[in-house]
């Protein structure tokens, strides 16, 4: 059965066009998505969501915040990505989406070999004075990395080892710490300076009690462009 997928354009649409309409229907029962696309070297892709394609193309480095509307508390959704100018099938999966529930849906990897995330965030809120985080690597032509927060003493390492396309577990770090500098690094026992891929300072709109997706991603479509860091907000409780 077909899916009502609402997305941010179509939100501000929607408000618009019932300026003095009737009151709406009852809440329906819902889930959250924000769907994200870095696939270095592909400018576009269209999303099918059960059957329903999302009316954009999404641009790489960009997200979709929407919701979809369920049949019942929990149902299995299929999630589909196809290339914008082609229109081949790049990845398709489905997952159980729960009611009220908030998921991260993303289409990352290589042009040649996509890979779909698909995760429930965690929405609580991190503890007093902290910040929450997820990172993604998708720094197509680098090996597996190391991100620091802080500085870049053993103790200030938040992920370590984490491969290309992956998609590290939360955690939370000191909101003064995350300002001061995020360092990312290739992948070695222990620090070292000849592995610093990206070093971002006074990282001012990072706020406390915050929620966030980061990206260690190129900064264009070009794979080879420089690295930088992408920073979403994710909902928190």
């Amino acid at each position: 059965m077909k899916k009502l997928v609402l997305f941010t354009i179509i939100f501000s649409l929607f408000f618009l066009s019932c300026t003095d309409e009737p009151e709406p229907d009852p809440e329906k029962t819902r889930a959250y998505c924000y769907l994200y696309q870095f696939v270095p070297g592909l400018e576009n892709v269209n999303w099918i969501v059960d059957d329903i394609e999302v009316p954009n193309e999404q641009p790489y480095g960009s997200y979709f915040p929407g919701s979809v509307i369920l049949e019942s508390v929990s149902e299995e959704i299929n999630f589909t990505v196809k290339h914008a100018g082609t229109g081949d099938i790049l990845e398709s999966q489905s997952f159980t989406l729960e009611e009220d529930k908030s998921y991260s849906v993303i289409i990352t990897g290589a042009e040649l070999d996509p890979v779909m995330l698909i995760q429930e965030i965690e929405t609580s809120r991190p503890q007093s004075g902290n910040v929450k985080f997820q990172v993604l690597h998708a720094a197509i032509l680098k090996d597996s990395i190391d991100v620091y927060m802080g500085g870049t003493s053993p103790d200030r390492r938040v992920v370590s080892d984490m491969d290309f396309a992956e998609l590290s577990d939360p955690f939370e770090v000191k909101d003064y710490n995350a300002r001061a500098a995020i360092t990312v690094a290739v992948h070695d026992s222990a620090y070292n300076q000849d592995n610093v891929l990206l070093t971002s300072l006074y990282n001012d709109l990072i706020v406390s009690g915050a929620n966030y997706l980061t990206v260690v991603a190129p900064s264009t479509i070009d794979p080879q462009s420089e690295l930088t860091l992408w920073l979403f907000d994710l909902p928190v409780e």
